[in-house]
């Protein structure tokens, strides 16, 4: 992939941000010494090229912009109501290689750059002390096998880059998914063992990950590959982990779940552009700046609306909002509150975007449970747990058949515009033809996988473009 001759070779001749530590500290590298070893001979110089990492991260648009709001109008979620042609394409899964213009196949691979950067200097150099080199080392291949993740579940198959050597990766083809899945299943067992089981290494900020977030990513990665075992047993090892998570009570779900640090979250994005920021950037797609059809982009699909029809969820009044504009009834998201900075500073509240949280290990222990047939009682108890928050009756008896079915439901409820839950859980499942078909004219089983842009498609004549682009 020539795209990663972009990235620098030697990784840091920079200025990082420090995230974890919410501040800014320069790093100047020494004449006498190349950037890497100058970067991986010291703990302060190796914390500094993992921050720079997450900051790179930080500011992807797909995963800030992209996962939260594109999937779900890729999905049956949202409407687009608004004139940008790549939004209208999401919206019609009518995306093309050559207007994507928000795509995540570049900036997820240069986050896997840095990633194997750190890997490989830091057991290339020595300096650090052993304690930072685990830990550092186990935190990028967490950072990568997630970025895998989001590759494959947008792509299938994809190129497995696992150095920084260009002369290697610059003309990689695209490995199997199943390949894909080996690697991130490896990298994940691997960040498990070796993570802090707290967060005490950046200072107890849940924008870092411990090994309970690498349980959490491998329990779900489990049920993708239908290893149920695997995903009911790392899904309880963080649920049993009450010591750091807890959900957040019905009372505050509206207030109390999608801020920094809150108990329910497993692993949050640290703040984007600015250590400072105490807003998420997706919440301006949502809500409009006037109350007018101009300044709104986006809102409910009235299928999905009716799901709450009846019922007293209290997810319908607490996570979204209802909007009249010029007579017209609108509903938008409202999951995150404050559309701007100065907005959220004013409130005295800082929100952060929760890519791993603890609602999603009950309900991959329900489906998991339930698919393993030998505790029913155990399944409806964990999917009970999002519907009682919701305030909705708890459910006694149902067949497995039916108990699945509900856990979708409760899936589909519970994670509304969150990490493209909703558009992966439809490939993964099968559905994604059927439900899709049903709602959008211009729909093709061609769109479930995103093309690759034009231009990296033409700068590797070994990688070949996803079937029907």
């Amino acid at each position: 992939m020539k795209i990663l001759k972009t990235i620098p070779y030697l990784l840091l001749l920079i200025v990082v941000s420090l995230f974890s530590c919410e501040k800014m500290i320069e790093i100047e590298t020494p004449l006498n010494e190349t950037p890497s070893a100058a970067v991986f001979t010291s703990d302060r110089t190796a914390i500094a090229a993992l921050s720079g990492m997450y900051g790179h991260f930080s500011q992807i648009p797909m995963q800030t912009i992209g996962l939260p709001v594109y999937t779900s109008l890729m999905a049956d979620d949202l409407r687009y109501l608004s004139t940008v042609s790549a939004s209208q394409e999401y919206n019609a899964n009518s995306y093309s290689a050559l207007t994507a213009s928000v795509e995540p196949f570049t900036s997820f691979y240069q986050v896997i750059y840095r990633a194997n950067a750190i890997i490989e200097g830091l057991a290339q150099y020595s300096g650090t002390s052993a304690s930072v080199n685990k830990q550092l080392t186990a935190e990028a291949k967490f950072m990568r096998a997630y970025c895998y993740f989001i590759l494959v579940n947008f792509y299938g198959d994809v190129p497995l880059v696992l150095q920084t050597n260009v002369n290697v990766t610059a003309y990689l083809p695209r490995e199997s998914t199943v390949n894909i899945y080996n690697q991130i299943v490896a990298d994940l067992n691997d960040a498990k063992a070796n993570l802090l089981s707290d967060y005490s290494f950046t200072s107890g900020n849940r924008i870092g990950v411990n090994r309970f977030a690498a349980a959490a990513l491998l329990a779900r990665v489990y049920l993708y590959l239908g290893n149920n075992e695997l995903a009911q047993s790392n899904a309880t090892e963080v649920i049993q982990a009450t010591n750091l998570y807890a959900m957040i009570p019905s009372a505050t779900m509206g207030t109390a779940l999608f801020v920094k640090n809150s108990s329910e979250s497993i692993w949050q994005l640290p703040p984007a552009v600015s250590g400072t920021n105490q807003y998420v950037t997706e919440t301006a797609s949502f809500i409009p700046a006037t109350n007018s059809v101009a300044s709104l982009s986006h809102a409910f699909r009235s299928s999905f609306l009716d799901l709450f029809n009846g019922t007293t969820d209290r997810r319908r009044t607490q996570w979204m909002r209802d909007l009249t504009i010029s007579g017209a009834q609108y509903v938008i998201p409202l999951k995150f509150k404050y559309r701007t900075n100065p907005e959220a500073v004013t409130a005295n509240v800082t929100e952060a975007q929760v890519i791993l949280r603890l609602a999603e290990q009950y309900l991959i222990r329900a489906e998991a449970r339930a698919k393993l047939g030998t505790d029913i009682s155990g399944a409806i108890s964990d999917l009970n747990v999002t519907r009682l928050r919701a305030g909705l009756p708890a459910i006694g008896s149902i067949t497995p058949a039916t108990l699945l079915t509900e856990i979708a439901l409760e899936n589909r409820k519970e994670f509304f515009c969150e990490q493209g839950f909703r558009w992966f859980n439809l490939k993964r499942t099968g559905q994604a033809d059927a439900v899709l078909a049903a709602i959008k004219p211009t729909w093709r089983p061609e769109a479930k996988l995103y093309p690759i842009a034009q231009s990296i498609i033409n700068s590797n004549p070994n990688l070949v473009q996803s079937p029907g682009y």
